[in-house]
């Protein structure tokens, strides 16, 4: 069951009532757009990992964010641009220390295809670490 739903509704012929036009599931991490016009549901589930401690964590210290982008039918592209947002930091901050790193640059010259893996994850891991409590957890 959805959490949080749009108060602005249109009614559905096929399930005679009325429908919320949108839907936000912060369990499912589902957004579902009810189409007046065309009577469909569209449903964006998000699977990265970040949405998903976003949405848990905005649940329980600003519902009110939430339900005002719910309701004013944003929240789609506020959990699309956040995603954006998240992967590009992320990127940026991995590419920055393998460009200042002395052993991962010592193992790209020796061609060490191992030790530039482990390095890579590590990095990506520090990064969401960072990422995460500055940009997740807001």
């Amino acid at each position: 069951m959805s959490r949080y739903k749009s108060e602005q509704t249109a009614y559905s012929p096929l399930k005679k009532k009325y429908a919320p036009l949108w839907r936000l599931d912060t369990n499912t991490v589902t957004v579902t757009h009810f189409k007046a016009d065309t009577q469909t549901e569209e449903i964006k589930t998000y699977t990265t990992d970040f949405i998903r401690y976003h949405l848990h964590f905005s649940d329980s210290h600003c519902p009110d964010r939430l339900r005002r982008l719910v309701n004013d039918g944003r929240i789609e592209q506020y959990l699309d641009d956040m995603e954006r947002k998240v992967s590009e930091a992320i990127s940026r901050q991995v590419e920055l220390w393998k460009q200042t790193d002395s052993c991962y640059q010592k193992a790209v010259l020796n061609g060490d295809n191992e030790k530039i893996l482990g390095l890579e994850n590590c990095f990506i891991s520090m990064a969401r670490e960072a990422v995460f409590e500055c940009i997740v957890y807001i």
